[in-house]
């Protein structure tokens, strides 16, 4: 198991920023779509949903050679951490009336600050 995730490493990281990056251009919630901090028309929303998944699809290979050369230069264990920081960080924002701020939450994003330190120090 852990042999595959080893394997498929870069692809992982490459699909959590791509998680990211589209959580950054728009975001749906119960009363509707929003872009830019904005709310959309339904019209709207297809037009940047058809366009975001254009640019995803265009960046997602630059994007894994990335994940690549991040995968060979930072240790797994720090790789670990900044994937769990990404996966909590898309959580929150994916969630209106989640914060970045509550105990739970800041309880995440320290495991992943200290196992990116982690693996920094003892280089794993």
């Amino acid at each position: 198991m852990f042999e595959i995730l080893k394997e498929q490493s870069a692809l992982i990281l490459t699909g959590i920023i791509i998680t990211l990056v589209s959580g950054l251009l728009y975001k749906t919630t119960a009363t509707g779509f929003m872009s830019g901090g904005k709310y959309r028309t339904k019209q709207g929303a297809v037009l940047i949903y058809l366009s975001a998944a254009v640019f995803l699809g265009f960046i997602t290979p630059f994007i894994n050679e990335l994940s690549k050369i991040i995968i060979k230069i930072v240790p797994m264990l720090s790789i670990s951490g900044m994937l769990i920081i990404g996966a909590n960080f898309v959580i929150n924002q994916s969630v209106p009336t989640w914060k970045h701020t509550t105990p739970k939450t800041l309880l995440i994003y320290f495991s992943g600050v200290t196992l990116i330190a982690i693996g920094y120090i003892f280089k794993l």
